[in-house]
């Protein structure tokens, strides 16, 4: 018979920032696509040296199991966006993704970030959820407006995408290079407090 602290026993998620060699295994992350050639792009993108500081990837026992794509806007440097976040099937409605998020908003790469913005589909209910509590975490709310709509995209079959803004309430806003070093002091017997 197994202990009941057996059952709470999960192995650890490993996050990292990706490398140039995860790109194909970023991509077949996709919903839909075993072959992942219709999300290249969204592997090529994580592994380039622009997007790397500010994108992330999960690890479950040496597996590649999640990934979130993200750049700080060039215009707008104090919003990142959002380009994909997705998690393996055998890792999701664990947290993953929440976990992720998490990483990413702690990495010296997003210090000065005020705002997060992504776009969602209507029907996409696993990124409304992720989003949803991103925005609860930050004891903050999405503001939502239209993005790219089916007139913009008259040829193809599209749904109305929303852009999705959350501001950050605990936005680190000092900048790396303002961040003040700690140097230790050395003990010595004269610094001791008699006891």
């Amino acid at each position: 018979m197994k202990h009941s602290l057996d059952l709470f026993e999960q192995p650890v998620p490993v996050l990292r920032a990706p490398e140039a060699d995860d790109a194909g295994r970023i991509a077949d992350l996709a919903d839909g696509f075993a072959s992942g050639e219709a999300y290249a792009p969204q592997g090529d993108l994580m592994s380039n040296a622009a997007f790397r500081d500010t994108s992330v990837v999960a690890e479950l026992e040496g597996e590649l199991v999640g990934g979130v794509t993200a750049y700080r806007l060039p215009y707008d440097p104090q919003t990142l966006f959002i380009w994909h976040a997705d998690v393996a099937e055998t890792a999701r409605d664990q947290g993953l993704s929440s976990l992720m998020m998490g990483y990413l908003m702690r990495q010296e790469a997003c210090v000065g970030v005020t705002r997060v913005q992504t776009a969602i589909a209507p029907m996409d209910e696993r990124a409304w959820t992720l989003f949803r509590h991103f925005a609860r975490w930050q004891r903050s709310h999405m503001e939502i407006q239209m993005f790219i709509t089916q007139a913009l995209t008259p040829f193809a079959q599209h749904e109305t995408d929303h852009l999705v803004t959350i501001l950050l309430q605990d936005a680190r806003l000092v900048e790396p290079d303002q961040i003040p070093t700690v140097v230790p002091i050395a003990h010595t017997p004269a610094q001791a407090n008699p006891i």
